[in-house]
Formats: structure tokens, C-alpha cells, sequence
């Protein structure tokens, strides 16, 4: 535009001048006036005519060349045009521009040299970490298979395309589920999902990994897997909370081998049952050679003694037969250790969506060893044929711990209505599984697990009695191989007997309350971590749990459990007691929101604590903020301990629950503790009717008493 511009003025002003020297000439005028003005004009527009050509040489051009070269050097190779720099004769007065063009060029030449030296090392590293990836997914002997929530396979290996028996390309992005059967898969990711978003992964001893047993969808392959969930961080999170955004799916071919084991369940069922019959035969024939007369003395007795030799070695025979079947089932099938709420909830799951029957998860938590997949089937199974038998529509689901010294935990299904007959249970359990594998029978995972089942009437008191009106269906299952808790911490009974004389001290229950039986009221225990011992010295709440109560059965399924934040930092003394860290609790809602949650889950109930003035005082202290009142009756355990046992002996709740022979799982957790409560008040409401303590006032009257001692013997 520049170099336009000039040209444009130098023409300019030369088109007047040659315009005013043909005008004078053309006039015919002598004016010195007018020929010194025209001869000036010209004198100008040969001077700026000399200067723009000047200026054009010397400067536009340069400038135009030295712009076009910058360009070249900017959209060039790493060493820029001409060399990657421009020459400096070449420009003269813009010596100075042309060497911060060189300097640029240089600097730019460099950075591209170090991009292209970190791109190529990047580069190789990569190739080198996919060649060994490669060569380790090549090298396994299991298929390895990466996909995300939605089961799309985003990375395979060969193995995996041989072990699916796929002669062409499993593809990328394709469902898994169009190849393996989908009941195993979506329920392994099931279980993992509820470990990880009740935060049980990080002390769980797989961490976030299952094994379960599945086949492809024509079912001609069984296979043996194992699921890795892969987590999102935390960090990125929207909750802060782990969650599950895919999944590392590792498969062997175990059609071999359990089709051997089921070629060897047959051969050992035919061995055990068929040896029945002849057993019974021959000690017919004994029997019937004990009625006959004809033989003589002698030989009579050395028939015998030869068909009772023969019985015998037949007996001991099947016996070692059944004890070898039951190991190598049970040793070949894979298992796991299982959490009993987690079992139940599945139970539970899958029965709601089949059906409008309702299972209510009763009890004490317990670890039980065995393959969750088909402890489900066959629990929704048996649910089922309890309904079309019964016509129950309601069924209480707890795990007992194990009794009489005995290493069995039991999985107790009860409901209303008259049990199974043997012969009925028998025809059930010779039944194939509704989805289960390979056509395995409910009696199959029965054996699996070296268990058995039966049915008998539930007297009141939880003994087979034969009480009208309710019934249960028993299976015993393996206890857990390694048995867990929350967290391993130091023993909770440090924390000291709390006495508020104003907080313990009640009056008596109002509105017919009173004079209910302990029995048939409606109880929520409770139980509360803090930041330390000390509820008027500053110290808070960082967790409410608690459980319900009905009918002499604690609710499980229904329960109150929420992290608060305390608004101020947790002592890391306190840590050890309770496991829950500042991190616990950022972000979560604090007391003032918490306990009208907790005060309408509350409403209607009595309340139940352990050391119960220490959970109360903390209540009381935040009900005006929060607006709310616990103006309900509160029994203490600690209390009732005394009532029942005297003021001597261990009184804390793990020294009651050992002298009640309650196990105990997951201690140190306000809902663990909870539930521990719970199965210890349910205990003790039977003994304190055999002390003449029936109801709700006779409770509160001889928990009066012993405060009023304890403020004496304190005031003296």
C-alpha cells in the first residue's frame, strides 16, 4: 500500500506540472510570475519523483523482500528458508530488522529441534510400552478384554478371540454381552459397584476385583473370570467419591474342567445313590436269614457274620465315597468370602424385579465363604417355590452366626405361614436353577458348598418348636476363610462410662407407652462418633448411625448412617478409634442439617444406646440449632447391664456381647456398633422379663434407680 501510495503522488504532482507548462504555452503569456511557478512545480514533482524512487529502491522493496523471507523461514523446514537466515548486505538501513529476523529464525529453529527430539523420545517410549503391553497380552494364557460401563470392549488380546472360540475380529466398541452370557458379568459388576460406592474396596482383601464363572452365549464354552474395576479418581470425580467407569475382564476356558467336575458330580451321585439299594437289600437278606429256620447253627452264623462284614464294608465304602465327592466339588468350584448384607441386598434386588415379594434383611451382618452368583439363584429360587407354595408374599432374610460351637453361619429365610414339607424340599432342590449354568440344580450348589437345607415351624423365641403360624427354611453355609472387620483399631471400650444425672434421669412413659410390653414396641438404636470425649469442650459429631427395631427383628435394611462435617479438625489421637480422617468428611452436611434427618427417622420410636448420656449429650447440645427436640424415651444398655448382672463385671458392649455369646463384625463403626446394640438389647429384653421387667415403664423405673445410687455414691 505504501510503495501505491508514492507512486500515486509522484504521478500526481508531475501531471500538474505538465498540465501548467502546456497551459502556459498554450496562453501564450510572458507572466514571469506564472513561468517561476510553473518551473518550481516542476522542480518539486522531479524532486519527489527522485525521492519515492529512492524510497522504493532502498526501503519498500527491501522491506517486501525481507517480509516475503520472514515467511519463508516461519512456514519452512526446522532449519527455515535460505539457509534459516536472511542476508545482511542485502538490506542496508534495515540492518537491524534483518538481524531480529536472524535471532527469531535461530530461536525458532532450536524450538523446533527440541519439539521434534521430545515428540521422537515420547514416540519411542510409547512404542516401546505398546510392544511390551502386546507382548504381555500375547504371552498370557487368559483372555484379557477392557471394557467400560455399557460392557463395549475398548481393548482385547488373541487369547481372548481363541478362548471365545471367535474366528474373526471380537471389534472394538461391540457389546461383550453379544459374546459371554450377561447374568454373570452384570452381576460381578453389581457386587463391585456396591463394595466400591460403600468405600469397602479399600480395606476388602480383592480391593475391587471378583471372581465369578460364566459362558459364551451359546453356551459350548464355560469360563473361569475375574473382574478388575477401573476407577475414576477421586479427585476428578463429581462427589469425591470413587467411581467405576470401566472394567479389566481376565477369562480362562474351564469348559474342561468343569465338565470333568460334573462328569465326576454324576459318577459320584450315581456311586452314592446307587449304593443305597443294594445296602438295603443286603440287610434285608440279613434280616430275612435271621427269620429262617432251615439253616443250622453253624453255617446260620457264618452267613451272618459274613452279610454284616459285607454291610459294614458297603457302609464305610459310601460314606468314604460321599466325603471324597463333597471335597473335590467343593475344592474345584470357585469362591470367595462374602459380606451377608451384601448377599442378602442382591437377594433382595433380584427378587423385586421378578415379582411384587418383598425381602426384609433382618440380623446381625456375618462373613460367609461361597459363590455369591449361585447363593442368589438359589435363594430367589427357593423364595419363589415358598410363595407358590405358601402363598407368602413377605420374607424375612438373616444370617445367624454360628451356634453351640459349631463353625456354621446360617441363612435363615423366614415367613408367616407353614414350612416346607421334607419330601416337597427334596423335589426343589432336584431342580435345575432358573439362569444358572450348565444346568446346575439348587442341590448341586447345595454339595458346592457342603451344605444342606430344611424347614421346620419358628417358635417365637427363635427355636424350632414347632410355634403355629410361622415358619423357616435353614441353610447352613461356610464361614468366612479370612474374617474380617471394618478396620482393625485400638479397643473401643476406652471410651468411660458417661453419668448425666439430668440426661439419665427420665420420667415415666406417657400415652399408653408406658405400659406397653417391651416386646411389641418400636425401637431405633443408635450410636454416634465424635471428635473426642468431650461434648462441652468443644468436640462434635462426625457420625450418626442407627437401626431399627420391629416385631423383636432388627431391620437391617433400614437404617440411618451419615458422615458430618464437625467444622472443625478431627484429632488425629482420635483417628485410631474411629477410622474417619478430615478428608472423611469435607463436603458433608453438618449437624444442623443432620439431625432433623435424623430426628423424623427417629420419630415414634424409643431409643436405644449404648453409654447412652454421652450420645444424648451431644444430641441436646445442637437441638436449638437445629431445631429440634429428642423428647422420646431412651433405654441404656450399660444400664440395663446392670440392672440384669449388678454393678460388678464388664459392663462396656464388647464384654456384653461376649458373655452373650453375639458375634461380633464390623466394631468400631457408629452403624457397626449399632447393630451390635441392637442384637444385645434383643437380648436383653428376654432376661429382663424373667426379672419382672415387662414393659417400657418397669425399664425406665429401674434405670431411675440406678442413677439416683450412682448420684449418691458420687456425692459421698
Amino acid at each position: 500500500m505504501i510503495p501505491l501510495a508514492f507512486r500515486a503522488a509522484g504521478f500526481g504532482l508531475v501531471a500538474v506540472a505538465v498540465g501548467m507548462m502546456a497551459a502556459v504555452r498554450g496562453s501564450g503569456a510572458s507572466d514571469p510570475l506564472l513561468t517561476y511557478a510553473v518551473v518550481m512545480t516542476a522542480a518539486c514533482a522531479a524532486a519527489v519523483w527522485g525521492l519515492w524512487l529512492a524510497v522504493d529502491r532502498y526501503l519498500l522493496r527491501a522491506a517486501e523482500t525481507l517480509s516475503r523471507e520472514a515467511g519463508l523461514i516461519v512456514h519452512g523446514n526446522a532449519e527455515g528458508a535460505v539457509g534459516g537466515r536472511v542476508p545482511l548486505a542485502r538490506y542496508g538501513d534495515l540492518l537491524p530488522i534483518a538481524r531480529a529476523v536472524n535471532d527469531l529464525s535461530d530461536k525458532l529453529a532450536q524450538v523446533r529441534r527440541d519439539i521434534a527430539r521430545t515428540v521422537a523420545e515420547s514416540t519411542a517410549k510409547a512404542e516401546e510400552q505398546k510392544s511390551r503391553l502386546a507382548t504381555v497380552l500375547r504371552d498370557l494364557h487368559e483372555g484379557v478384554l477392557v471394557c467400560n460401563t455399557k460392557h463395549q470392549v475398548l481393548l482385547y488380546n488373541q487369547t481372548a478371540l481363541d478362548i471365545l472360540h471367535l474366528t474373526g475380529e471380537l471389534g472394538l466398541g461391540r457389546s461383550l454381552l453379544h459374546f459371554v452370557v450377561a447374568e454373570p458379568v452384570t452381576h460381578t459388576l453389581e457386587r463391585l459397584t456396591l463394595r466400591i460406592r460403600e468405600g469397602r474396596h479399600v480395606n476388602h482383601e480383592h480391593g475391587t476385583t471378583a471372581q465369578f464363572v460364566g459362558a459364551t452365549t451359546d453356551g459350548r464354552i464355560l469360563l473361569e473370570g475375574r473382574m478388575s474395576a477401573i476407577l475414576q479418581d477421586a479427585d476428578a470425580a463429581p462427589d469425591g467419591a470413587p467411581t467405576i467407569t470401566g472394567y479389566v475382564l481376565t477369562l480362562s476356558d474351564a469348559t474342561s474342567e468343569l465338565a470333568a467336575l460334573g462328569q465326576r458330580d454324576a459318577l459320584l451321585r450315581e456311586a452314592t445313590e446307587g449304593f443305597r439299594a443294594p445296602i438295603a437289600n443286603l440287610r434285608a437278606a440279613v434280616e430275612t436269614l435271621y427269620d429262617a429256620p432251615d439253616l443250622g447253627p453253624g453255617d446260620r452264623a457264618a452267613f451272618e457274620s459274613a452279610m454284616l462284614d459285607s454291610c459294614d464294608s458297603l457302609s464305610q465304602r459310601l460314606e468314604r465315597v460321599t466325603t471324597a465327592y463333597r471335597n473335590v466339588v467343593t475344592g474345584n468350584w470357585p469362591m470367595s468370602d462374602i459380606h451377608s448384607n451384601n448377599l442378602i441386598t442382591l437377594v433382595a434386588h433380584r427378587v423385586a424385579t421378578d415379582s411384587a415379594t418383598k425381602v426384609t434383611l433382618t440380623g446381625l451382618p456375618q462373613w460367609v465363604h461361597g459363590d455369591s452368583h449361585s447363593l442368589v439363584l438359589l435363594f430367589a429360587y427357593l423364595i419363589g417355590r415358598v410363595q407358590a407354595l405358601t402363598g407368602a408374599t413377605a420374607f424375612d432374610l438373616e444370617a445367624a452366626g454360628p451356634q453351640d460351637g459349631d463353625r456354621w453361619v446360617y441363612l435363615d429365610l423366614v415367613w408367616s405361614g407353614p414350612p416346607v414339607p421334607s419330601a416337597t424340599l427334596d423335589g426343589w432342590l432336584d431342580q435345575a436353577l432358573p439362569g444358572g449354568l450348565g444346568g446346575i440344580s439348587a442341590g448341586d450348589v447345595l454339595q458346592h458348598h457342603r451344605s444342606t437345607a430344611w424347614s421346620a415351624p419358628l417358635a417365637k423365641d427363635g427355636s424350632e418348636d414347632g410355634a403355629a403360624g410361622r415358619a423357616r427354611l435353614r441353610v447352613p453355609l461356610p464361614p468366612a476363610q479370612s474374617p474380617r472387620t471394618a478396620q482393625p483399631r485400638p479397643h473401643a471400650g476406652s471410651r468411660p462410662e458417661f453419668f448425666d444425672f439430668g440426661l439419665l434421669h427420665q420420667p415415666l412413659a406417657t400415652s399408653g407407652l408406658g405400659r406397653t410390653p417391651l416386646d411389641r414396641l418400636h425401637y431405633v438404636v443408635f450410636d454416634t462418633e465424635t471428635t473426642g470425649l468431650s461434648p462441652s469442650g468443644g468436640d462434635e459429631i462426625i457420625q450418626i448411625a442407627a437401626v431399627r427395631i420391629v416385631g423383636g427383628r432388627i431391620l437391617t435394611g433400614e437404617t440411618f448412617n451419615t458422615l458430618v462435617d464437625p467444622r472443625r479438625t478431627i484429632p488425629p489421637e482420635s483417628v485410631p478409634f474411629h477410622g474417619i480422617t478430615d478428608g472423611m468428611v469435607a463436603g458433608k452436611p453438618t449437624i444442623d442439617a443432620v439431625l432433623p434427618q435424623f430426628r423424623s427417622f427417629v420419630s415414634g420410636a424409643v431409643l436405644v444406646a449404648h453409654n447412652a448420656a454421652f450420645d444424648l449429650k451431644f444430641l441436646k447440645m445442637k437441638e436449638r440449632a437445629a431445631g429440634v427436640s429428642f423428647d422420646c424415651p431412651v433405654l441404656d444398655t450399660m444400664l440395663l447391664s446392670r440392672m440384669l448382672l449388678g454393678n460388678d463385671g464388664d459392663h462396656t458392649l464388647d464384654g456384653i456381647a461376649e458373655r452373650l455369646g453375639i458375634a461380633v463384625v464390623d466394631r468400631h463403626t457408629a452403624l457397626g456398633d449399632s447393630l451390635v446394640t441392637a442384637a444385645v438389647f434383643l437380648r436383653m429384653v428376654e432376661m429382663l422379663r424373667e426379672h419382672d421387667v415387662r414393659t417400657l415403664d418397669d425399664a425406665i423405673r429401674g434405670a431411675n434407680i440406678l442413677v439416683e445410687l450412682a448420684a449418691r455414691e458420687r456425692a459421698f
